[in-house]
């Protein structure tokens, strides 16, 4: 992978490849911003630009020595230091500081990126401090972390700050398609909700983000219409089934929050799941704001009473009977 094949980021590529022309390569960059929006990827290719023997247009051209090393993790100038631990502590810190007293092997420089930067305690933060303040020749260090305010202000006003922004809903959806994770359809839905995140996007696909969507959409309608007693069976099954419960009313709250912002504004560009917002719209009908702000309160209670371990089954039951009693609360005033 090149520049050119990155999908978003376009302004971070940009500036990047203005740095790479104007050979003005600073000692220490922070990437930061969203995870999972693109940050190590434009690190590593950055590093590779720098190193690469045959460059075109200021992009790496993946086919050289160095290219084809960096991207098989066999290329001697380009460190990676990211950890599923909760900290990077001073050890890994003092790894990078042997390699950085030593010029690049064969690169023009010897880049280090440091991933969730962080995670370094402070003992490792401050050792990273004193190579800012004194950095060798020929070395970059690309700092990635979430906000530049996770990171002691030193070592921030230490480095080139590149702010990366959420990722469009079109370039979240074209890389769950080129990946071939998801077809246009569904693709389009998870990028809808994602927040401009790739990684988001792939944690509702564990999460089995599109049948539950339409499962929950099931239940919802026919709690609308069911007696009593099928009522609470639907508490009874659903409340069976732990490892989704979170993740369900995290969905309620966002088709909630969709109706409350389309009631005040009537503006559909606002709405994450068109979908759902118009079959509830449908069901539900002149449903007034307080009584729509009534339902998002309580997922909010029940969220907070299953994340406290209550009884699961009680939990649903609140919440079916909840939703009942919203079909009969009309308000024409509203302009739903």
């Amino acid at each position: 992978m090149a520049f050119r094949d990155i999908i978003g980021q376009e302004r971070a590529i940009r500036a990047l490849k203005k740095i790479v022309d104007r050979e003005e390569v600073p000692h220490a960059f922070l990437f930061s911003g969203l995870p999972g929006i693109g940050k190590k990827t434009v690190a590593f290719n950055f590093a590779k630009v720098i190193n690469c023997l045959n460059r075109i247009d200021n992009d790496c051209c993946e086919g050289c020595s160095a290219c084809t090393r960096a991207n098989t993790g066999n290329y001697p100038d380009l460190l990676l230091i990211e950890t599923s631990e909760q900290f990077i502590g001073i050890d890994a810190i003092r790894s990078i500081e042997e390699e950085l007293n030593f010029p690049p092997l064969e690169g023009r420089k010897r880049i280090t990126i440091i991933d969730d930067a962080q995670k370094m305690t402070d003992e490792a933060a401050n050792a990273l401090l004193k190579t800012l303040e004194e950095p060798p020749s020929n070395n970059l260090i690309i700092l990635i972390c979430p906000e530049p305010a996770m990171l002691l202000p030193t070592v921030v006003s230490r480095t080139c700050h590149l702010r990366f922004q959420p990722l469009t809903e079109r370039a979240v959806k074209d890389i769950l398609v080129s990946r071939q994770f998801l077809d246009d359809k569904n693709a389009e839905l998870i990028a809808r909700v994602s927040s401009g995140s790739v990684d988001r996007a792939l944690s509702y696909l564990e999460s089995q983000y599109i049948n539950r969507r339409e499962l929950v959409k099931k239940r919802i309608l026919e709690i609308f219409t069911c007696d009593i007693n099928r009522l609470f069976e639907i508490a009874k099954e659903w409340g069976s089934e732990a490892d989704f419960l979170l993740d369900d009313i995290d969905l309620l709250k966002m088709w909630w929050r969709d109706l409350i912002v389309y009631n005040l504004s009537s503006n559909r560009e606002v709405v994450l799941d068109v979908e759902t917002t118009g079959m509830l719209k449908e069901h539900l009908g002149k449903t007034s704001y307080v009584s729509l702000m009534k339902n998002y309160r309580l997922f909010d209670t029940i969220y907070n009473d299953l994340m406290r371990r209550i009884n699961r089954q009680m939990a649903m039951e609140r919440l079916v009977l909840g939703l009942r009693e919203s079909i009969n609360e009309k308000d024409s005033r509203s302009t739903l």
